[in-house]
């Protein structure tokens, strides 16, 4: 009976850990795509000091981010995110015409992280 006990304990814990993880990165996924999308807006209407602040803070979000999500989830799907987050603050103070694809690429593959850690039937089996 006391392993049942411990083993019902065990899975509980898997669970809600999993439950907050998925939670906690679509929670920030969707945060750093916001912040792409107002970084895009204020490059296309030439307000490139606030668009350079804005993917400073895109940079620092997403390393303190990154820092903790490498726990949890495969690094092979971070390091794609991680050389886009690198060049988005240097295309923006050199006014560069890839910001915009690069932020649009941005905000794509964090929707695909995000999606890719809600549990779903055809990602447990």
């Amino acid at each position: 009976m006391t392993r049942i006990k411990i083993s019902v304990a065990i899975l509980c814990i898997l669970i809600a850990v999993s439950t907050f993880s998925g939670i906690w990165i679509n929670k920030k996924c969707k945060s750093l795509m916001e912040l792409s999308s107002q970084a895009e807006e204020l490059f296309a209407s030439d307000e490139k000091q606030k668009a350079v602040e804005v993917t400073e803070k895109i940079e620092t979000e997403w390393e303190n981010f990154r820092s903790k999500a490498c726990v949890l989830v495969g690094n092979n799907k971070l390091s794609e995110i991680d050389r886009i987050c690198a060049r988005v603050k240097h295309l923006t103070e050199n006014d560069s015409e890839e910001l915009s694809s690069e932020l649009t690429e941005l905000e794509h593959l964090l929707d695909l992280l995000r999606c890719g850690e809600i549990p779903k039937i055809t990602s447990i089996f």
